[in-house]
């Protein structure tokens, strides 16, 4: 009895759709995450402390060099590709002033160069339920960063599995 009602549980956890709803809100100095989390209709909202706790050791980090901190951005980007399988919402506003107008002019168009084939791939893979909204405009008066991202998205435990499954198998299929 134990056994089955423990495979189950499992089974639930491999089909289940998980929700994750990330809301931030940055200006200047203050910053105010939220995050909910969701499984098969039920969700709830991340204590704050955990989330100090979890920006805390994120900035604890070291990424003293450019190598340190690509090989992070490749594992961030491989991670979103995992577990991002469908987008529900994506707003974003963003306003980048440096005090000077061609550096907050370039600031804001190496931002969309980063945004264009991120948002390219999830359409590509017809991984966004609807159009995302995103702004960004650059401050020419005075340094400032204001940023509003508030974005939902959902996966399945099981497909993410079988998708790292499948990498595996084909890493080892070439090596051979």
């Amino acid at each position: 009895m134990l056994l089955s009602l423990f495979l189950l549980f499992v089974v639930f956890l491999l089909t289940a759709a998980f929700r994750v709803e990330i809301e931030v809100a940055l200006d200047r100095d203050a910053i105010q995450p939220k995050l909910r989390v969701g499984v098969a209709g039920v969700s709830f909202s991340v204590p704050k402390r955990l989330l100090t706790k979890m920006s805390s050791t994120i900035r604890q980090r070291n990424l003293g060099n450019p190598e340190q901190l690509l090989r992070g951005m490749k594992l961030g980007l491989r991670l979103l590709d995992s577990f991002v399988q469908m987008v529900e919402l994506f707003h974003l506003k963003a306003i980048i002033g440096t005090g000077d107008p061609f550096w907050s002019a370039l600031s804001c168009g190496g931002v969309w160069s980063l945004l264009g084939p991120f948002f390219a791939g999830l359409s590509a893979g017809n991984r966004l339920e609807s159009v995302p909204e995103i702004s960004i405009q650059p401050d020419f008066d005075e340094v400032r960063l204001a940023l509003y991202l508030h974005c939902i998205f959902r996966f399945r435990l099981g497909q993410i599995i079988i998708n790292e499954l499948k990498r595996m198998a084909f890493a080892w299929q070439a090596r051979t």
